[in-house]
């Protein structure tokens, strides 16, 4: 038995397809069925069974499979540390992260870490945040940057930055002569903003509950809300995000009664999934380089 076989051995647990995971691995399907084989000789037990035209781990192959991963992850996180004490960081980050912090925050993250560390790359996903922590939590992404989503027990959410809810109507709005308002001011002004399923939306819902308010919880994101108040003689509560910068036909109004930590975005990682010295590093350096937290009140 070699560190190949082992290799061999994970690709093909998680394609579950010989000639796919022959392809990943630049390798003939003969030289794949040959490993493999011969490690099931060495075992002594049977590793895979066919299922319809593919393959499916056996009850032994699931439980060596776990050790596996674990060794191998293992090994992989010493070689990783060995390299990050030579400054030598490599590797793949699978980054998921919400559309708002595309357009500033993650690139100039990543631009800053890629001055230290030019040979770690990314895989970036957009997702909403409750995508975004379930990819997290299943493993398909390393790290993600969401708001808090409830009832995750497995993850840790580490605030990293803010954005600011503000009022935003169009420039002939009565409401547009005001650079700050309260809350209170809205009472007699039809609301829009986000739905309420969705993490900022149910804060957002909160808030107006508390001060009697009430709105039309319609919209997904920034870019919807906004391209129907630039429409219309409507307000609306939203995230001051990069997307706004499109329509110049809105103002923008403060809400001096609202705390600008209201809306946090937090770095989030799975305390149950293996986490490589590559993801570590990036993490850290994030938390000790790139943190925008509002002043304290």
């Amino acid at each position: 038995m070699n560190l190949q076989q082992l290799y061999y051995f994970r690709k093909l647990a998680e394609v579950q397809h010989y000639t796919e995971a022959a392809k990943a691995l630049y390798i003939t399907q003969p030289s794949l069925s040959d490993s493999i084989s011969s490690l099931e000789s060495e075992l002594s037990v049977a590793l895979f069974q066919k299922k319809g035209r593919g393959i499916e781990l056996t009850k032994y192959g699931q439980e060596f499979y776990q050790y596996v991963n674990q060794a191998l992850g293992i090994l992989e996180h010493g070689i990783a540390i060995m390299k990050e004490k030579s400054d030598l960081v490599t590797g793949t980050i699978d980054v998921g992260c919400i559309p708002t912090l595309l357009g500033d925050f993650l690139p100039d993250a990543l631009d800053l870490y890629h001055e230290k560390h030019p040979q770690v790359s990314f895989n970036i996903f957009h997702e909403k945040s409750i995508p975004v922590a379930e990819g997290v939590s299943t493993g398909n992404y390393d790290i993600g940057f969401c708001s808090m989503v409830e009832n995750k027990p497995d993850l840790v959410f580490v605030p990293i930055t803010f954005q600011e809810l503000i009022v935003i109507v169009r420039n002939d709005h009565p409401l547009a002569s005001h650079d700050s308002i309260q809350l209170s001011d809205l009472q007699d002004y039809t609301l829009s903003t986000y739905r309420d399923t969705i993490p900022i939306g149910k804060t957002i819902r909160k808030i107006l509950k508390d001060k009697g308010l009430k709105a039309a919880y319609s919209y997904d994101d920034e870019i919807s809300i906004a391209g129907r108040i630039n429409r219309s003689s409507k307000a609306a509560i939203v995230a001051n995000t990069p997307f706004l910068k499109q329509f110049d036909n809105l103002k923008k109004i403060h809400l001096t009664d609202v705390p600008l930590g209201t809306r946090m975005i937090y770095m989030v990682y799975s305390k149950k999934n293996f986490i490589t010295a590559t993801v570590e590093s990036f993490a850290n350096f994030i938390v000790a380089h790139c943190l925008d937290l509002p002043p304290e009140s």
